[in-house]
């Protein structure tokens, strides 16, 4: 006969008594009270759980880092690590200095901008206002040249041409009158009614009449084909260039009004820049306190520096983004916990646990499995394999710490107010279970069905009677056999 190995790893047994008796030994069939230890048979509870070591840690923390740009970040004063601090409360100070600098000469940058800006502006307006000017004065000229050139055409051009014509009408007039007078005379001359000097005379007369006639024919052709259309193509040509002077002056106000508005968009541009380098000033000096947006303990960061990590200390500059300090929120604490392969499936999300803490022995809190990790980790020193499991603790202490050891105990399957006896009172004969029960001074061997277990008691659901008295150890004799009453299951 050997006893039953159970593998339940703890136990909770309620209303279950243990006993020693000396039991004698007898001569028939039943055997005498001898020296082997005994228990009673009672009513009570199995409970079964799994324990397995864990780490507290907060469910939620807060990291403090730098968010000045670079490395600009000089520690200038630090609060110890392990302080308690309240929610707002300033954890460390970064030197404004620089800082302070950048805004007073952004302030002055600032100045000058707009400064700047309103030279721009009224430079504008004023270059604006002379090509304006110009090309008014452009139009001006435009509308006398069309004036001018309507009033040739129409007016003097037109009239000096009408005079040349009347005159040379009027010499070709006087030369035909002249040489009829001529032959009037010659004929006169013939009859002896005028002597040959006046008609000399009068020949000569004729030469002098058809000089100027001709010499206002040539002024006629003069007026026409020379003085008429050079004074109207100088006309036209003035008008031109007036035409001309209008568009470049149009151009020199677009190119004008472009190139100031550019000039003055610069200038704007490079006030909103300093202004943006004030913002960013004013940014980086309100980052040189960094508070702690909730309650907890300062917990310092190792931070890297050129001959390794430490943690921060007055006058060291940091990186922005690294983190300094985290702040741990413990209102909602979690313990992380690694349950063996082969235990996995006795646990799920959701499931009750009580964590009891190493540091205190008298605290244990109520916790349920919040996540199960979903790949398996392996550990250098065991042959198993084992899932991560969080769970969220239901109440909180204020002594409790990130990374203070625990003790996770899941709850198991129980059985309550069932029969129980002892694990070392149950032993194995082939597939049978069975208890020695002593009952007055006789020992009987009793077949019992069991149900729930853990590694120090069990649960009997048939065979025994509460209060009946059991052995711990085999009896060294055959005793009678009392199998489980009805059909086998």
């Amino acid at each position: 006969m050997r006893a039953r190995r159970l593998t339940a790893t703890l136990f909770g047994v309620g209303a279950l008594a243990l006993v020693a008796v000396v039991a004698g030994r007898d001569d028939g069939p039943t055997q005498r009270r001898g020296a082997a230890p005994t228990a009673r048979a009672e009513r009570g509870d199995v409970r079964t759980s799994l324990i397995e070591p864990g780490e507290l840690h907060a469910a939620r923390s807060v990291t403090l880092a730098s968010e000045i740009r670079s490395n600009r970040a000089k520690i200038v004063s630090l609060l110890p690590d392990g302080s308690w601090l309240d929610a707002g409360q300033v954890v460390l100070r970064f030197d404004r200095t620089p800082f302070e600098e950048e805004r007073l000469k952004a302030l002055a940058d600032i100045r000058d901008a707009e400064a700047a800006t309103v030279r721009a502006e009224q430079e504008r307006k004023l270059q604006v206002a002379k090509a304006q000017e110009a090309l008014e004065s452009a139009r001006h000229s435009v509308r006398l040249a069309e004036l001018n050139l309507d009033a040739f055409e129409k007016g003097t051009g037109a009239l000096n041409v009408r005079e040349a014509e009347v005159r040379a009408a009027a010499a070709d007039d006087e030369l035909a009158r002249a040489r009829a007078d001529l032959a009037d005379m010659e004929r006169m001359l013939l009859q002896g009614f005028v002597s040959a000097e006046e008609v000399e005379r009068q020949r000569g007369r004729v030469e002098e009449v058809g000089r100027q006639s001709g010499l206002e024919g040539d002024r006629l052709r003069t007026a026409r084909e020379i003085h008429y259309p050079r004074d109207l193509e100088r006309a036209r040509n003035q008008l031109e260039e007036a035409q001309d002077a209008v568009a470049r002056a149009e151009g020199v106000l677009y190119y004008t009004r472009e190139y100031y508005r550019a000039v003055r968009e610069s200038a704007e541009r490079k006030e909103t820049s300093t202004r943006e380098a004030l913002r960013q000033a004013d940014d980086q000096l309100a980052k040189t306190e960094v508070q702690t947006p909730i309650a907890g303990f300062l917990v310092l960061q190792e931070i890297p520096l050129e001959n390794g990590k430490r943690r921060p200390q007055v006058g060291d500059s940091v990186w922005s983004g690294v983190p300094i300090a985290t702040v741990p929120d413990l209102s909602s604490v979690q313990v992380t916990a690694q349950v063996r392969e082969v235990d996995l499936h006795r646990i799920g999300v959701g499931q009750a646990a009580r964590v009891s803490i190493e540091a205190y022995p008298d605290l244990a809190l109520a916790g349920r499995i919040g996540h199960i990790g979903s790949l398996a980790e392996s550990q250098a020193d065991s042959p198993w394999k084992f899932f991560p499991v969080t769970l969220t603790l239901e109440g909180t202490d204020e002594r409790l710490r990130p990374g203070m050891s625990a003790r996770v105990e899941f709850q198991l399957e129980n059985a309550l107010d069932v029969i129980v006896v002892p694990a070392d009172a149950v032993f194995v004969h082939g597939d049978l279970d069975s208890v020695f029960v002593r009952r007055g001074g006789r020992i009987t061997q009793h077949e019992v069905s069991l149900g729930l277990s853990n590694e120090t008691h069990v649960e009997v659901r048939a065979g025994l009677e509460p209060g009946a008295e059991i052995l711990l150890e085999a009896p060294s004799a055959a005793v009678p056999f009392r199998p489980l009453p009805g059909p086998k299951a």
